[in-house]
């Protein structure tokens, strides 16, 4: 007589992962942070437009060159530093120490060249005294692109 083997296997048990409910409030302080990042980066993205815009001029006045070449210099400048410091903000700390040795000068000498040229255009149509305050202004304009860049950023990134 023949006799059956009967071999139970062990049953893979899958655990259901429930998300957890995400309460109203969390989803109100997240959207709120995402509005506010919203105004700032629009802010941000306007006094980048003006920088531009003011770069190219400079740019301009110092070359003689076409204008598509101040405008694409302009670009290279100020979209430059916004898109290394967004870059080191995105990736994994490991990454950031590696490409920091080439982000961080990049990222100072756009934005001395982006005031020095800013300084200037905004000097360059001032009289008198009031060539102070415009080339104070042209200074400014990258550390307020450079800072509301980082917060606009830190605040969308922390919505994930």
């Amino acid at each position: 007589m023949t006799e059956a083997t009967i071999i139970k296997l062990p049953r893979k048990i899958t655990k259901i992962k429930v998300s957890p409910k995400i309460s109203s409030k969390f989803r109100r302080q997240t959207r709120n942070q995402l509005m506010a990042g919203a105004a700032v980066s629009v802010v941000a993205l306007t006094l980048t437009g003006l920088s531009l815009n003011h770069l190219a001029h400079g740019i301009s006045i110092v070359t003689h060159s076409p204008i598509w070449e101040s405008w694409a210099m302009a670009v290279g400048i100020d979209l430059g530093f916004v898109a290394v410091e967004v870059a080191q903000m995105s990736v994994t700390d490991k990454l950031k120490v590696e490409i920091s040795k080439y982000a961080n000068p990049t990222i100072v000498g756009t934005m001395v060249g982006s005031a020095v040229l800013n300084a200037f255009a905004f000097g360059s149509q001032a009289e008198g005294w009031m060539v102070y305050p415009a080339v104070i202004m042209g200074v400014a304009i990258p550390a307020m692109i450079w800072a509301m860049t980082k917060i606009g950023t830190k605040m969308y990134l922390g919505c994930k």
